[in-house]
């Protein structure tokens, strides 16, 4: 083992971090688009199809970071491809347990949780093509990073002008389910831009 450690020191084992960010970035695009889906479709291939996803990014985010613990070198900051995996995680968990409380509460999709999650898809979407440009464009996945930032924005508006409403109605308990929910797309939009920030901070040192 210590004669395999000192090989891997001289001729660095390369692991295709970029390849496991950009697939981690479609699942987590893919996941969300399926949840977008269930909400107009109502149909159990799309709600598996999220939790199909989750899977396969939980996959690739184990495996990361079991490569980030053995590579002598890392493309970026390891910190930073680490807290990029956690967050883009966490995104597609809170993905997760907006199906799982409209679920289980009972809580029918309306034009706020619809247009809060088309929201998401596109800043996902955004995401994982910035991901994507990383390695051999990074100007353009820069110019993605306000983009995405504003999906953020439309959330947060659409979060605030939804509880209005919620908090308006004459029966508290589904004022108390719906916000339930909302906060989850909200949770989810958070830490995209969180995750964001991550990616905006690997640019600027590539730069």
């Amino acid at each position: 083992m210590e004669k395999r450690n000192i090989i891997d020191r001289i001729f660095p084992i390369k692991y295709h971090f970029h390849q496991m960010l950009f697939m981690q970035a479609q699942s987590n695009a893919s996941g969300v688009e399926a949840l977008y889906n269930w909400l107009n479709s109502g149909a159990d291939t799309d709600s598996q199809a999220l939790l199909q996803c989750v899977k396969e990014a939980d996959t690739v985010r184990m495996e990361m970071e079991k490569n980030l613990t053995e590579a002598f070198v890392t493309p970026f900051d390891r910190g930073d491809i680490y807290s990029i995996s956690v967050g883009m995680n966490r995104v597609l968990k809170y993905a997760e347990s907006t199906l799982t409380s409209m679920k289980t509460f009972d809580v029918k999709a309306n034009d706020t949780i619809i247009s809060m999650v088309e929201h998401l898809k596109r800043g996902v979407e955004i995401f994982a093509e910035a991901v994507s440009d990383l390695k051999k464009n990074h100007g353009k996945s820069e110019e993605a990073v306000v983009k995405m930032r504003t999906t953020h924005r439309e959330i947060e508006k659409l979060y605030m002008d939804g509880m209005v409403f919620v908090f308006a109605g004459a029966d508290p308990m589904t004022a108390i389910k719906k916000r339930e929910v909302y906060h989850h797309i909200k949770d989810a939009s958070t830490n995209l831009e969180e995750t964001v920030d991550v990616l905006h901070r690997i640019i600027v040192r590539l730069s």
